[in-house]
């Protein structure tokens, strides 16, 4: 049976899942599968890797002439950025690049994706990272992670203002806490070619667990029992700041398919004019307000 799973919050929300344990190693990721690249948007994600082996992943790829993917691996250094977490097994439920594509791929079906597996603890490869994909086609970039410490995150901060062409949308993170006092990053650079994004339930109450923020947080929008694909390709319902993100990361990147030549504060503002008050929440908790349902909002998917 599905059950629901929430995205917590922690020291680098992912770092765990991704600290070097008694690895499977990357001899045992699978390669990728053959393919042509679907045109289409093309959207970078920074997670966990993805399982590139669903057909719903795979088919969306964005890829070279050569039919090589456009992502990287920056744990492995290869270019199977698959979603495989050292140290557990492949059944482990903790594959979370996975669970945030698909729902980004639901959303925006025509969109190609540009996956990158980041190095856990290695907080300088995020500069990396970034630079690879001002080096690509992608133009929007969902980064449904975070941590505590503003430190850690100084070469993403630096790399992110260098480049802005790039949209990154941000999880605000699920701490329950306001975090224009209590920042969580990179949310708390409140760079202006960011989207940072809090979870809701359907009737735009905020979760205790989710974060706000008028100065940090811009737009909130359902992230609450939102069904996604998990590792083995089954159904199940996840809730979470992570999944809002690629939400509003997907009506981004239809803003972008109906308006080629819109640079990222283009879609920035467009996204942000489509926020109004939450009818469940007398309390403003975002800067701009609530997007009821990405999927309705915006250009269409076709």
């Amino acid at each position: 049976m599905a059950g629901i799973v929430r995205n917590y919050f922690c020291s680098l929300f992912l770092a765990a899942a991704l600290a070097p344990a008694i690895a499977f190693a990357s001899s045992r990721e699978p390669d990728v599968p053959p393919g042509v690249d679907p045109g289409g948007v093309a959207v970078a994600i920074i997670d966990s890797g993805v399982n590139y082996t669903l057909e719903v992943v795979a088919s969306r790829l964005a890829r070279n002439g050569k039919g090589e993917i456009l992502g990287y691996d920056f744990h492995d250094n290869d270019r199977l950025p698959f979603d495989l977490v050292p140290g557990q097994r492949p059944d482990s439920g903790r594959h979370h690049g996975t669970r945030v594509a698909c729902i980004f791929l639901r959303e925006a079906p025509k969109a190609r994706l540009v996956p990158y597996r980041y190095r856990a603890h290695s907080f300088s490869t995020f500069a990396r990272i970034v630079e690879t994909i001002a080096e690509s086609p992608a133009r929007i970039v969902i980064m449904a992670l975070g941590g505590y410490r503003k430190k850690d995150w100084a070469y993403f901060n630096v790399a992110a203002k260098a480049n802005p062409n790039l949209l990154f949308v941000i999880s605000a993170g699920n701490d329950g806490r306001n975090i224009d006092e209590n920042p969580v990053y990179p949310s708390g650079y409140r760079l202006a070619n960011a989207l940072v994004v809090a979870s809701t339930d359907n009737f735009g109450r905020l979760p205790p667990a989710s974060n706000w923020g008028t100065k940090t947080v811009d737009v909130s929008t359902p992230g609450e029992g939102i069904e996604t694909v998990d590792h083995k390709g089954s159904k199940i319902f996840v809730s979470g700041s992570s999944f809002a993100v690629p939400r509003i990361a997907a009506l981004a990147a239809r803003f972008q398919a109906a308006n080629p030549d819109w640079k990222a504060q283009d879609i920035k503002k467009a996204i942000l004019a489509l926020a109004g008050p939450s009818p469940g929440d007398s309390t403003p908790r975002t800067g701009y307000g609530w997007i009821a349902n990405p999927a309705l909002s915006g250009p269409r998917a076709e």
